[in-house]
């Protein structure tokens, strides 16, 4: 970036259907929400009046729920609507899940939610100013009586505080799946700076 350009965070979500034979069927492809948690973040980041570590402004969590509305959501969205919750997950699940208190509308809420971790190994950089992060809810994964059809990816912990307080910063809701153990869902979701 040089002086005076403006940053216009876009995004974009793939979401995909992948049984154990190897057969790929895409579910859902579309823009996503960049929400005002990002930008919450990165003022945190640019002033330096939040975390002290670089990990507190990567986008390391994530969400799925139940409840996402595709003609109610925007850039002031700040939570999912229904994000699964203790055990929904699985306890075969390969996801290192996480019990976290996020920021919500401003505050710290006041219960802990559940955000599956997101591996290292599962963010890639597409090109200077593009990130790829691939989502996986495994065959043994979120196999919920309700169809999912909300995510949204968070930034760890931009305020700095001392029990980390993830912030949401991209969101979509989708057409809703129905989860089994018949296939793993992938989520592709890129995210241009």
């Amino acid at each position: 970036m040089k002086k005076g350009d403006k940053l216009q965070p876009k995004g974009h979500l793939e979401v995909w259907k992948v049984h154990s034979n190897g057969e790929r069927e895409l579910h859902w492809s579309d823009h996503n929400v960049i929400t005002s948690g990002m930008g919450v973040g990165l003022s945190h980041f640019f002033a330096a009046s939040g975390g002290d570590s670089i990990l507190d402004y990567q986008i390391l969590n994530f969400q799925v729920g139940t409840s996402g509305d595709t003609s109610d959501y925007g850039v002031s969205t700040y939570k999912l609507q229904s994000p699964l919750g203790a055990g929904e997950y699985g306890a075969e699940s390969a996801l290192l899940v996480e019990q976290l208190t996020p920021i919500e509308n401003g505050s710290v809420a006041g219960s802990v939610k559940y955000f599956p971790r997101i591996r290292f190994s599962n963010i890639h950089r597409v090109n200077k100013t593009a990130v790829r992060f691939t989502l996986v809810l495994d065959d043994a994964t979120a196999n919920v009586s309700d169809p999912i059809n909300e995510i949204g990816l968070f930034m760890r912990n931009p305020r700095g505080l001392s029990s980390h307080a993830p912030i949401l910063a991209a969101y979509r809701p989708f057409t809703p799946i129905k989860k089994t153990d018949s296939f793993s869902l992938v989520f592709l979701w890129t995210l241009q700076f």
